[in-house]
């Protein structure tokens, strides 16, 4: 029994008919919120471990080159559905401006792009071509994709099919850089470009055409704090269409001094879910 409870954080004993019942709980470094049940009863051992739901969604959803998660435990789609089409004014620039060029920090899962997709497929009644940039330091598998977006698989339809089927190939060819092809939606032609490798050698790369719209993602302030340097703020601002618009999900002071400083207007509002507040901006 000692030697079983030697590196615990903390334990206590519990009286249980013949034997001891000893809950032992972990830190979050060795099995966060976990407890683990050591059951002794007429010399017999018997251990039980229990893992949470919720953590063993967190532990799926986790980019462990961060340790962060890739979106919202809540409801991953609906977040940014409410963040960057919303955020963005989306559904009323549809109609106004012919060709959309997307801009993204942070590509993870595709999650952002594929709920632009099943935006458009209801929001529009024609064909429409989108121009959609990212940046991705460690792009992911299609079969990792699909693990980490099932359970958006039936709300996000045939495209999710879709994206899976063009991403697989377009995977295996990726190098650092730029890299460009053309996907055909049912409602969208994308021509899609991904930068794969770090944000401050894309923040020196030219976009051939200036973004009217931002999805600024990529995991927290705290945990990647390269994505959201300064340097990274000035780069988008000089890659902005005038009257071009972005989002995102943080509104931490480290993100939002360098976006005013760039000469982003930049205003607070209600962030997703529980969270207080998120940020949109404008280049004026």
């Amino acid at each position: 029994m000692k030697n079983l409870l030697k590196g615990m954080n903390t334990h206590e004993y519990t009286p249980n008919g013949r034997g001891l019942l000893v809950h032992v709980y972990f830190s979050k470094k060795i099995l966060p919120r976990s407890l683990l049940k050591y059951n002794c009863r007429d010399r017999h051992e018997k251990i039980i471990i229990k893992e949470e739901i919720q953590m063993q969604k967190t532990q799926i959803n986790l980019n462990p080159h961060y340790q962060d998660c890739y979106f919202s435990d809540t409801d991953g789609q609906a977040e940014a559905h409410y963040i960057f089409i919303e955020g963005n004014d989306l559904p009323r620039r549809l109609n106004e401006e012919e060709v959309l060029h997307i801009g993204e920090t942070g590509f993870g899962t595709g999650l952002n792009l594929l709920c632009l997709m099943n935006f458009f497929s209801t929001a529009v009644s024609k064909k429409i071509s989108v121009k959609y940039s990212s940046l991705e330091k460690y792009p992911l598998s299609s079969e990792r994709i699909k693990e980490l977006l099932s359970p958006f698989e039936d709300s996000l339809g045939s495209n999710f099919a879709l994206f899976l089927y063009y991403w697989k190939p377009f995977y295996n060819t990726l190098t650092p850089g730029w890299n460009q092809c053309a996907w055909d939606f049912p409602k969208v032609k994308v021509e899609f470009s991904l930068y794969v490798g770090d944000a401050g050698d894309w923040s020196q790369q030219k976009n051939p055409k200036q973004v009217d719209a931002w999805f600024l993602d990529g995991h927290s302030p705290e945990k990647n704090p390269d994505i959201w340097a300064p340097s990274v703020m000035q780069s988008v601002y000089e890659k902005t269409a005038l009257g071009g618009t972005l989002a995102s999900f943080t509104a931490s002071g480290v993100v939002k001094r360098p976006l005013r400083e760039a000469g982003f207007f930049i205003k607070r509002k209600k962030g997703f879910g529980t969270k207080r507040h998120m940020i949109q901006g404008v280049k004026t």
